[in-house]
């Protein structure tokens, strides 16, 4: 071959081979940075995936948490013979014959995870002050559906009690149940057995254990256990329902066992004596320091529902025992303020019916004795006269998150010549009636 035409055929093929060695460093970085680039973008998706979850987590909690509450404002006429009447700073001069009042403001906050735990708080606004009315947790059995414990402040365990505020048909509960139950609730840890979610049986069964002087006396004395004793309460009901009929019947019975330790009288000097009580005779007695009087009782309760011409409910309850208190600065029983042991029983009955799709009308009639060992002539103090109180209520439901109500509640007291004031048997009853117009707000 003619070696003018070899070389340049070499050197031809010397620049074709540059030119696929340069293209394949191209092709080679190129890989190399898509690769990168695809793993970055990789990174990048995995963390809006993680942020994604993240949202999906919290939207799964929110939607288990409920937001409920509700607001009664309403306005009140007394009818009262004394010279100051519910109200503080009434005076014979000038009494105090109405006034607006806020009655309940309340939140209810609740969240239920997946596994059966559920937390509740609800605090009360009140004009003057904010306080927890609930602050508990419930563990609910994942294994037979059929127990529960709930710890921290709660409902005691009684039907009245556990009636909540917004659905009662009366503007306020019994006065034997506020007696015995100071606002509602205690502190304390609750059993509670309910076979019917996993056995279609219609029975509870509840036990739970109290400190024993919640809403009793000052904020400091319910913090926590005054005197180291524990209330124990039980309590059982049973659903006999008969759908052909258009009837259900309910009907339980629960009971206290507790007690007021005596307490000296100050801090300072524990072995001061306590003050003279009296006994269930009303006799006097002066107990040592760490003396436990009595303080329980028994109750039955019935709840009638047929469905009569819209609706009609018949309920009642029984309670009779042994309740006892103190004045003691240390403990102080508000609702039974006083040095004293004593025998009582208290009912009430009960019948409301709906009228309309809109309205319902109510009647109640309680009686409580908080001396039923004494009476007429025989009491000698005011807080041992027997009351028999006619309650009426009717409602306006304007819709489902309002309603109107008018109330009238009409106490009749025992009347006892030994007692001071207006509770003689020379004069009437005593002027102690008032009639409610109360607005309810509740989401």
């Amino acid at each position: 071959m003619n070696k003018l035409l070899l070389f340049p055929l070499l050197f031809s093929f010397a620049i074709q081979a540059q030119e696929i060695t340069n293209d394949t460093l191209k092709k080679a970085v190129s890989i190399d940075s898509l690769m990168q680039s695809v793993n970055e973008h990789t990174m990048k998706f995995a963390d809006t995936d993680e942020r994604l979850s993240y949202l999906e987590s919290e939207l799964a909690k929110s939607i288990r948490i409920k937001i409920s509450g509700y607001i009664q404002t309403q306005y009140d006429m007394y009818d009262f013979q004394d010279d100051k009447g519910p109200v503080s700073g009434s005076s014979a001069t000038a009494p105090v014959t109405n006034s607006f009042y806020i009655r309940r403001a309340r939140i209810k906050f609740s969240y239920e995870t997946l596994d059966g735990v559920k937390f509740v708080i609800q605090p009360d606004f009140g004009v003057d002050k904010v306080s927890v009315k609930d602050a508990y947790a419930v563990l609910n059995d994942r294994w037979i559906q059929t127990f529960s414990l709930t710890v921290g402040q709660f409902n005691r365990i009684n039907y009245d009690v556990e009636f909540t505020s917004n659905t009662r048909e009366f503007l306020e509960r019994a006065r034997m149940t506020n007696v015995l139950y100071p606002n509602e609730r205690d502190l304390g840890a609750k059993l509670e057995a309910n076979f019917v979610t996993k056995y279609l049986i219609p029975l509870k069964l509840q036990l739970a254990i109290f400190n024993g002087n919640f809403g009793e006396g000052a904020i400091g004395n319910q913090v926590r256990d005054i005197d180291s004793n524990k209330d124990v309460m039980a309590r059982a009901t049973y659903s006999f329902q008969f759908p052909a009929k258009g009837l259900g019947v309910d009907v339980g019975a629960h009971g206290y066992f507790g007690s007021t330790k005596v307490l000296p009288q100050t801090v300072t000097n524990p072995v001061t004596p306590p003050a003279v009580f009296s006994d269930v005779n009303n006799n006097p007695f002066t107990p040592t320091v760490g003396t436990t009087l009595k303080k329980d009782w028994f109750g039955a309760e019935a709840q009638i529902y047929y469905d009569f011409l819209g609706g009609t409910s018949l309920k009642g309850e029984y309670i009779s025992g042994t309740i006892s208190g103190s004045t003691n600065p240390l403990e102080t029983y508000s609702a039974f303020a006083a040095n004293k042991v004593r025998k009582f029983d208290g009912f009430y009955i009960s019948m409301t019916k709906n009228v309309g799709k809109y309205l319902q009308a109510a009647v109640r009639y309680d009686s409580f004795d908080p001396n039923s060992k004494l009476s007429g002539s025989q009491v000698t103090r005011a807080d041992d006269l027997k009351y028999n109180t006619w309650t009426f209520a009717w409602q306006y439901f304007y819709d489902e998150n309002v309603k109107i109500v008018l109330g009238y509640t009409l106490p009749i007291n025992e009347q006892s010549n030994l007692v001071a004031g207006d509770y003689g048997t020379t004069k009437k009853d005593r002027k102690d009636n008032i009639f409610t117009i109360r607005l309810q707000a509740r989401f």
